[in-house]
């Protein structure tokens, strides 16, 4: 069987896959016959480059297409723009034998004299076709000396003829020869765009796979079709009896179920299970550079939907969608950074461990005894919050039955006390500054037990200005002014200019809108605090020099 990616690459503009912008532009000057004389594709591999750039050549000459030179032949011409893959130029394009369709690989022929020679070429009309089409593959690698002798057959070549560059690495191609061309950017295609590729070809050589195996290739392409192909070319090793599991083996690949268990065990803080899970993929054969490769990438998503919620891009079954969304309403933004963090560390300290196993096994550890830590902390917290605010609430009605005003309280209960040991001794009372209404109070309180941290807070700040201006747009812009100062605790701490932009903050609606929208956007219950931020004095005179100045001239200073 011939090698997939050949047999099954685009042939005509109907076949090539997501590039709907460029494949429509690219039809229409064809068949209003208004081609360039210079193009410029760029994207990454795999993803539609040259073969477009073949499919144009094909377009301008074939002798069948509408607005072709020549008279229609073969059945039918094909829709406007496009090659009808029938005449006798677009099957010589096809079997690689066009005389007038010249490819050149820019990474082999890098020099000016290589250069100089297709300049040479240049000047003679085509033996064919209409055109002769001129393609350079990876462009980026050519010399300075070779773009420069390039550029002036870039910027006014024979009518004849038609250049089409293409490369992988934009930033490294001079803007000089950018202006001279016509730039399109290949979109990277999506797991989904691969893997209806691969249903049809699977469709169209009989390979009745398990529909996960197809997936499973479509989400290791990394946007490539040529990519999916090869490695589909690969499977087929394998014969016909080819199972999920012989599948990720044969590609290094890491189950995604194995990414899921593993979080469970992290989300859950099931230390006592980690060291025999480890066990098992060891016995089993794992690779794991691999699986702590794969792994991040897996996290990477799981912190890419916690921000945007959209998990559409992934690639994933339903099922695992499913689950990965289950696992990002558990975590916070900080605790999934804190985990990328560890486990980002323990693929530096691979090559160094005496054993592949234990890098990873310690950053899961580390990872689940935080969480594990954690709730049972949030849990110790929350009993406590709900004690504390029982309190606060029958000794506001005390005060209210007094008639005391809330500026002389004389008892009330501290956080602090409540983490006491028992055998610490009770305090009655403690003297205190006065305080503001106690509804106030419980904004600054962190009587829910959530904490964020300065990172996370600026991770969140711009969703929070978002959603904030879908309520009231002043708000949205006076927040867009603040800077993020620091955090303490379960409160967000801003600096802003001027007094009045402090008391705005300050209004009790305006905090109510921005605590609702801090709930819903991070998951916790936060506060905003704000300081006005000092602005810079000009430089005055010393008092000394002031002195001086009134007994010279006499008169006293009054302000």
């Amino acid at each position: 069987m011939a090698v997939l990616y050949r047999k099954y690459r685009p042939q005509t503009f109907a076949e090539v896959v997501n590039q709907k912008h460029i494949i429509q532009t690219l039809k229409n000057q064809v068949a209003a016959g208004q081609v360039a004389h210079a193009y410029l594709f760029t994207g990454s591999r795999g993803v539609g480059k040259t073969s477009v750039a073949r499919i144009l050549a094909k377009a301008v000459n074939c002798l069948g297409a509408s607005g072709s030179a020549g008279p229609l032949i073969g059945k039918s011409a094909r829709q406007p723009g496009d090659a009808c893959g029938e005449c006798d130029v677009c099957k010589q394009i096809e079997a690689g034998n066009f005389l007038d369709l010249v490819e050149i690989d820019a990474a082999s022929n890098t020099g000016v004299e290589n250069v100089r020679d297709l300049i040479e070429h240049v000047k003679f009309a085509p033996s064919i076709g209409k055109y002769k089409v001129f393609i350079i593959d990876e462009v980026h690698m050519l010399s300075k000396q070779a773009f420069n002798a390039l550029l002036k057959t870039l910027e006014e070549p024979p009518s004849h003829t038609i250049f089409i560059l293409a490369t992988t690495e934009i930033n490294k191609v001079l803007p000089t020869i950018i202006s001279r061309t016509q730039r399109f950017d290949f979109k990277t295609l999506s797991p989904a765009d691969i893997l209806g590729q691969l249903q049809y070809i699977a469709k169209q050589e009989n390979l009745n796979f398990n529909p996960e195996i197809l997936e499973l290739v479509a989400n290791n392409a990394e946007g490539s079709a040529r990519d999916a192909l090869s490695l589909l070319d690969k499977l087929l090793t394998l014969g016909d009896e080819l199972t999920l599991e012989d599948s990720q083996q044969l590609l290094g690949i890491t189950d995604i179920a194995v990414c899921e268990k593993l979080s469970e065990y992290i989300v859950e803080g099931k230390l006592a299970e980690l060291p025999a899970f480890f066990e098992g993929l060891m016995e089993g054969g794992a690779d794991f550079a691999i699986l702590n490769r794969d792994y991040l990438e897996y996290l990477r998503k799981v912190l890419v939907y916690k921000i945007t919620d959209d998990a559409e891009g992934f690639g994933l079954a339903d099922t695992h969608r499913d689950a990965l969304k289950s696992l990002a309403a558990k975590l916070t933004i900080q605790d999934i950074m804190f985990v990328i963090r560890l486990f980002l560390r323990s693929y530096k300290e691979l090559d160094s461990s005496p054993s592949q196993e234990l890098p990873l096994l310690l950053a899961s550890l580390e990872a689940a005894q935080k969480k594990d830590a954690g709730l049972r902390a949030k849990g110790t917290v929350d009993s406590e919050a709900k004690s504390s605010k029982v309190s606060l609430k029958s000794f506001a009605g005390h005060i209210h039955n007094s008639g005391e005003p809330v500026g002389s309280v004389t008892a009330i209960t501290s956080q602090a006390s409540l983490n006491e040991p028992k055998s610490a001794p009770q305090v009655e009372s403690v003297v205190v500054e006065p305080v503001a209404p106690l509804e106030v109070l419980s904004h600054d309180e962190n009587l829910s037990g959530d904490t964020v941290e300065l990172p996370e807070a600026r991770i969140f700040w711009p969703k929070v200005i978002s959603e904030v201006k879908k309520i009231n747009s002043p708000l949205a812009n006076l927040l867009k002014s603040c800077e993020l100062l620091e955090t303490k605790g379960n409160k967000i701490i801003v600096g802003v200019k001027y007094l009045f932009n402090q008391q705005h903050l300050s209004n009790a609606k305006n905090i109510d809108t921005i605590m609702k929208v801090l709930k819903l956007v991070s998951g916790k219950n936060l506060s905003l605090s704000t300081e006005v931020q000092k602005q810079p004095q000009p430089e005055t005179a010393t008092v000394g020099a002031l002195s001086d100045a009134l007994k010279v001239f006499g008169g006293e200073l009054i302000e």
